[in-house]
């Protein structure tokens, strides 16, 4: 569970504006509320009262989780997050012990970890967070408002607030503060906005993948009993390009994704999106839903490639400003780490507040800049596996893919190596923990047994006269 502590205060300034209410938008405005008489959100689509679809979020219908790092952080801002969420649906999991998780045709162990998920749709989690804020005395929620623009000194040193409007036109209004906060993702206007004021373009990486995901909402079926409360049979990079995943979430629905790499896409008809289940090297899935009633369409992401941009290597920037979440960098999601560095990247924005705001941007940039090094290694090792796919790969990049396959298969019996991998993936402990002298032995000399070969998680449904009778 969390062990976070709540985030000291400040008083630094008396307003600052953050615009976009993603989960590192909301993260953002939560952490500036100890150091700002006042925040004012600004999100372009109407919140409604519930957890609801909006426009500006079209990844929520798909499967989310929130790592243990990221749980950390949002309850150090919102002290009882973690209660609250719990109380509304979502299903805290340990991540070895509830997740069943097939990795190059191998099932890890079923051992208690200590490290939890917590599986909720996105949409209830950021409701939640949403209510965490506005609860806040100091904080505006402004929706329905569209940045156009920023304001600025005289001499374009400094950002001094936005220009507002209702989307799609109508009048303009000013909003001054002394920080400006782009949370507004990845298709963030701050680049262009940037050279317009005379600011050379920011240098962005782009690694292409073309991933796929078609999710949607099922009713489990009669006499469904897994022993597990959420799967994932992923892909063995670089031969397979699908996998897919489904996860118990509130209401008692099942919340199924399922992706393709490069080209592989899942069918968007009933018969075609169950039959894909079907060519997995694994057949839980496809078990689950043949018998599983749908509940709402199919709901497709596009996702073509991750995206980063490297703000702290610019010569010139504004004071007043700082990009967070996918206006900084934003990932492949099926490595499920954007919501997680988007809220340590809130923390690292306030961590920079408590130093005071002279300088503040220069800070925060370079801050962020070192602390995304691991989370886009991580992330892109994975697509960089793929020989199509471009970009540069870092030195030694064969030697530790073939390691990293001879690790996974060690995780699949060795309960060390499994644990170390889950505090790794949790950003618990940095991927040199995976390269310690005890682990590269192992990962060299020890080899699968019969037993762990043949391990698989307990079939899906109780015996077939219990689910004819609950039918």
């Amino acid at each position: 569970m969390s062990t976070a502590t709540p985030l000291p205060s400040t008083s630094a300034g008396r307003h600052a504006i953050v615009y976009g209410g993603s989960t590192a938008g909301l993260s953002a405005a939560g952490v500036l509320s100890r150091h700002f008489e006042r925040v004012t959100l600004v999100e372009r689509d109407r919140f409604e009262n519930a957890p609801h679809p909006r426009k500006g979020a079209p990844q929520a219908s798909h499967v989310h989780g929130l790592l243990t790092r990221g749980m950390n952080v949002l309850c150090e801002v919102f002290p009882g997050f973690q209660e609250d969420l719990k109380a509304a649906g979502s299903i805290f999991m340990d991540m070895t012990g509830d997740f069943a998780w097939c990795m190059g045709g191998l099932w890890r162990p079923r051992i208690q970890s200590g490290i939890y998920f917590y599986s909720q749709s996105r949409l209830l989690l950021e409701w939640v967070l949403r209510q965490r804020l506005h609860a806040l005395p100091n904080v505006r929620v402004l929706d329905g408002r569209e940045v156009t623009g920023f304001l600025t000194s005289a001499d374009k040193a400094r950002v001094t607030g936005v220009q507002l409007q209702a989307p799609g036109g109508g009048q303009e209004e000013s909003l001054e503060a002394e920080l400006v906060v782009d949370a507004s993702g990845r298709g963030s206007r701050t680049p262009q906005w940037l050279e317009a004021l005379g600011y050379p373009r920011v240098e962005e990486t782009h690694i292409h993948v073309d991933v796929v995901y078609a999710s949607r909402l099922f009713r489990a079926p009669p006499g469904f009993s897994a022993d597990w409360k959420m799967m994932n049979i992923a892909p063995e990079f670089p031969r397979e390009r699908q996998g897919a995943v489904i996860q118990q979430i509130e209401n008692g629905h099942l919340l199924v994704s399922i992706a393709g790499w490069l080209g592989t896409q899942p069918p968007l008809d009933d018969a075609g999106y169950v039959e894909f289940t079907r060519s997995l090297s694994q057949p839980h899935i496809h078990e689950v839903l043949e018998h599983a009633e749908p509940l709402g369409p199919i709901n497709v992401f596009r996702f073509s490639h991750n995206q980063r941009r490297h703000y702290e290597r610019m010569p010139r920037f504004p004071e007043g400003l700082a990009p967070v979440g996918d206006a900084f960098c934003s990932f492949n999601p099926i490595y499920g780490q954007g919501m997680t560095t988007g809220a340590l990247q809130a923390q690292a924005l306030g961590g920079c507040v408590r130093q005071g705001l002279g300088g503040l941007s220069q800070r925060y940039r370079q801050q962020v800049g070192q602390l995304l090094a691991v989370p886009w290694s991580m992330a892109t090792s994975g697509d960089l596996r793929f020989p199509e796919v471009e970009g540069k790969r870092p030195p030694a990049f064969g030697l530790t893919s073939w390691y990293g396959d001879r690790f996974q298969q060690l995780a699949s019996h060795d309960e060390e190596a499994l644990r170390t991998f889950v505090r790794v993936m949790h950003m618990l402990e940095s991927p040199a923990a995976l390269f310690s002298p005890r682990l590269i032995l192992k990962t060299l000399t020890s080899r699968p047994t019969a037993a762990d070969l043949e391990r698989k998680p307990e079939p899906p449904f109780a015996p077939a006269a219990a689910r004819e009778q609950a039918a």
